[in-house]
């Protein structure tokens, strides 16, 4: 189930990264996470995903954007939302609603966002790891404590 749910979240990011690069409004958004999701299904090389839960969680970040981006917003320091990268703001997205909605054990929630980093965005020297590290870090202290 873990790397079931693993792809999961990378499907998620992937829908959540083509939002906010294409600027969908949600109807563009939900096909492409269809049309993504589909995609994968015919792909000749499966690999398995727990597609319902990334779909409840693409649903969920949509539906609670704001408040998500809000919880972002209020944790960089000498930093702004919109200087993150499209992958990097897709990951801690999906990483606040694992914590925030679905109540994951914060560790577990981090080591997967910081997994996926290392695999999409990371940049020389682990730096993005590193800063995404903290960034969720100041979350989950918010978020849990």
């Amino acid at each position: 189930i873990k790397m079931k749910r693993h792809n999961a979240r990378i499907l998620t990011v992937l829908a959540l990264y083509n939002m906010d690069f294409n600027n969908y409004n949600d109807e563009d958004s939900i096909k492409c996470f269809e049309d993504i999701k589909n995609l994968e299904r015919e792909y000749e090389y499966q690999v398995e995903i727990d597609y319902q839960y990334s779909e409840k969680l693409f649903l969920g970040i949509m539906k609670h954007l704001d408040e998500i981006d809000a919880t972002i917003t209020n944790s960089l320091v000498n930093y702004t939302i919109d200087r993150l990268s499209y992958v990097d703001r897709a990951i801690i997205r999906n990483a606040i609603y694992e914590m925030k909605y679905e109540m994951l054990p914060k560790n577990i929630v981090i080591d997967e966002a910081l997994l996926i980093t290392r695999e999409y965005s990371n940049l020389e020297n682990d730096a993005q790891v590193k800063f995404n590290n903290r960034l969720l870090d100041n979350i989950a202290k918010n978020i849990y404590d």
